[in-house]
């Protein structure tokens, strides 16, 4: 087999397994598939195509959990986070990421150690805490597309239940992708080799979408909590590491 073919085998399998997560819990995609998808075809091609595949499951999954949406919740994250990512957008170039991800990752870490090993707040977090908690998600999504794991740590006390987290978090993303998506477009990144990869991309994610909702449906509330918390816990070791 040659390497070219290879290197899509791998791509479409890390499609595959992120999005059945995608799909279940409606974050951690990205988490999963970016590191692959950089080893495979660099950074910028990394970040445009899983951009792409990511906004795709999560308006599908938002639409069809459209129910469960918080409109007023939804608008207060997403008018935070793209004040956090147009700064995140610009320091991309400026701020050499090693300063920042060993602190990002080490948060994640200890937020994730905390409600598995301690009974989880269940109140609402203060908006004191909330909105840099918000404003750094985004600023980290502008630069990484992973900012995910900082907004889970707001989501689990704003959406206890599974399908509103699910539901919301979806939106959230489905919304705040098309900001990423036009700063791809600016920069040139959508070439042949990016559709490409987008069509490889359709058959992994069809599947994948129909297992995680197939999971999703017969996992507990319970087991779902603590499927969030590992997934922060693996989010938090890997940016570290």
């Amino acid at each position: 087999m040659e390497l070219q073919n290879i290197k899509e085998w791998i791509f479409m399998l890390a499609i595959f397994i992120s999005n059945i997560i995608q799909s279940l819990t409606g974050f951690a995609g990205v988490m999963l598939s970016i590191p692959p998808t950089i080893l495979l075809y660099g950074p910028d091609t990394a970040k445009a195509v899983i951009n792409i595949v990511s906004w795709a499951v999560c308006i599908i999954v938002a639409i069809m959990n459209r129910k469960y949406l918080k409109t007023k919740e939804v608008t207060k994250i997403v008018v935070f986070m793209l004040v956090g990512m147009y700064f995140g957008i610009q320091m991309y170039t400026m701020v050499d990421a090693r300063i920042l991800i060993p602190i990002y990752g080490a948060i994640i870490v200890l937020v994730a150690l905390k409600n598995i090993l301690f009974k989880p707040y269940k109140g609402k977090i203060p908006d004191y805490i909330a909105i840099p908690i918000l404003i750094g998600a985004g600023v980290i999504h502008g630069m990484f597309v992973s900012g995910g794991s900082l907004l889970v740590i707001y989501l689990v006390s704003a959406f206890q239940d599974k399908n509103e987290f699910r539901a919301n978090v979806s939106a959230v993303w489905s919304i705040l992708n098309i900001v990423l998506m036009y700063a791809d477009i600016r920069k040139g990144l959508y070439t042949m080799d990016l559709a490409y990869l987008l069509i490889l991309s359709i058959i992994p994610i069809i599947i994948a979408m129909y297992i995680g909702n197939k999971i999703h449906k017969k996992i507990n509330q319970k087991t779902f909590n603590n499927l969030t918390y590992g997934l922060l816990l693996a989010a938090g070791t890997m940016i570290i590491i």
